[in-house]
């Protein structure tokens, strides 16, 4: 546990190694976001395009 605090401690102090980690995290995120929103979107197309095929047969829901 002291070498996370240890390192979190001197991160902290040198911001210049701190700044590119901290770009690392963030460009991993926004990926991770953008593929869920993907996954959401595809969803719903899916979801739409299936209640429409059961509208239009008649068969109801």
């Amino acid at each position: 546990m002291d070498d996370v605090a240890g390192l979190a401690e001197y991160l902290l102090t040198n911001p210049l190694y701190l700044i590119p980690i901290l770009l690392l995290v963030a460009v991993m995120i926004f990926a991770l976001l953008k593929k869920l929103m993907k996954i959401v979107a595809i969803v719903v197309i899916a979801g739409g395009l299936y209640v429409a095929l059961i509208e239009y047969f008649g068969a109801g829901l």
